[in-house]
């Protein structure tokens, strides 16, 4: 029988014949192999029914009576619901050599992590992902043990932060004062739930053969011009936008900005086809792209110059979150993510390091940074969504 605190991976083994029902109802994407296997192990029934606002009493029971009128009873599959102790969620630039570096670092000590149930991916879809389903989840248990994750996301949201962080589910390992590039923009937390492990910082590509006479943009500010009307590129598909983007727009400049950028944004892309289409020698496909570091390195055009904006290229955040108790559990876990050799993996990859011993020389001195202030001072989730709505008033105008 179902009581709704199972896992869906454990429900698609133990119960195949039930999958049909969820296709009814929309939830067939959620048991798909390659969303099982990225989220199905520790996502239960009740929090994905919530999520959709189906009634979980009435689902559950239509589905026991089902199972009640089958005349085989064996098709209950043993399974292992134990919880993730360590998943990850990063940009796109540092998903595979994060995911490499770790593995190989787990399996030349396997004595301390043979053990170790992780799930390493990069910043899911945001169609169907985990972090919407953030919003539905009350039980801690539900969640890895150490979880990092990218961008202004659902952990950052009212119902996550009110459930769980302002409650003390959560503390802070941070074994060092963070690396003085970060740290003089105070990006550490203050009040210590979340530890900060990096930043995507996004800069602008401007194309001069696209930008003609047009004067070269400085500041981010400056992307607000009428002159830059359907110029430039920005990450985003369909009705969503980079909210890592969007939200210092916002801080900065009002809710006015929002749609004078909608105005000025041309379409929306993955940054690895913004470099392609950059790359262009016949000329790209718009003035300005916003993209990450990381990313304008794999620019070869000469026409393409890469401006790191006087007010600092935004800082996107990448942060882990370990849960209260757990941190000498996960102790060899946590000191090898926070350590100096992760940290040079990152600064290798263009992600700035906040170990203190690391050389951040690479990257330009100016970071621009929300503030745990403005996260705090605002309803995240509801604002993320009121800039949305502004942003596709205007952008569906065009």
């Amino acid at each position: 029988m179902i009581s709704g605190n199972e896992n869906l991976l454990y429900i698609a083994e133990a119960y195949p014949q039930l999958i049909s029902e969820f296709e009814k109802q929309g939830l067939g994407n959620y048991f798909k192999s390659e969303n099982l296997n990225k989220i199905g192990k520790f996502i239960k029934l009740n929090t994905v029914l919530s999520s959709h606002k189906i009634n979980p009493v009435l689902f559950i029971e239509s589905l026991n009576k089902q199972l009640e009128n089958q005349t085989d009873q064996n098709v209950l599959v043993e399974t292992d619901l134990g919880s993730l102790d360590f998943s990850a969620m990063l940009p796109c630039g540092l998903r595979n050599p994060f995911k490499e570096y770790c593995e190989s670092y787990f399996a030349s000590y396997p004595t301390l992590f043979s053990e170790l149930k992780m799930l390493i991916e990069g910043n899911v879809n945001h169609e169907l992902s985990y972090y919407p389903l953030l919003d539905s989840i009350e039980d801690v248990d539900e969640l890895p043990d150490v979880i990092m994750a990218s961008d202004i996301n659902n952990f950052f949201h009212k119902p996550f932060v009110e459930r769980f962080i302002e409650k003390g589910a959560f503390e802070a390992y941070q074994p060092y004062h963070l690396n003085p590039y970060l740290e003089k923009v105070e990006y550490s937390d203050p009040l210590g739930y979340y530890t900060m492990f990096t930043a995507n910082m996004l800069v602008m590509v401007v194309d001069k053969k696209q930008l003609g006479d047009r004067k070269m943009p400085e500041r981010w500010s400056d992307l607000l011009a009428p002159e830059f009307e359907n110029s430039i590129i920005m990450r985003g598909e369909d009705d969503f936008f980079c909210n890592a983007v969007l939200l210092p727009f916002y801080k900065d400049h009002g809710m006015e900005a929002i749609g004078k950028l909608a105005k000025n944004i041309r379409k929306g892309m993955h940054p690895a086809e913004m470099v392609k289409a950059a790359n262009k020698k016949d000329g790209g496909e718009a003035a300005v792209y916003i993209m990450p570091w990381f990313f304008s390195k794999r620019l070869k055009n000469d026409e393409v110059e890469v401006v790191w904006p006087t007010d600092g290229a935004i800082a996107s955040p990448v942060f882990l979150l370990v849960k209260k108790g757990k941190a000498e559990e996960k102790d060899a876990l946590l000191n090898f993510l926070m350590s100096k050799e992760t940290g040079e993996l990152l600064r290798d990859r263009f992600f700035p390091s906040t170990h203190p011993d690391c050389n951040n020389n690479h990257l330009h001195d100016e970071v621009k940074w929300l503030g745990w202030d403005f996260l705090r001072n605002h309803d995240v989730g509801k604002l993320k969504e009121d800039i949305r709505e502004n942003f596709m008033q205007v952008w569906n105008k065009k």
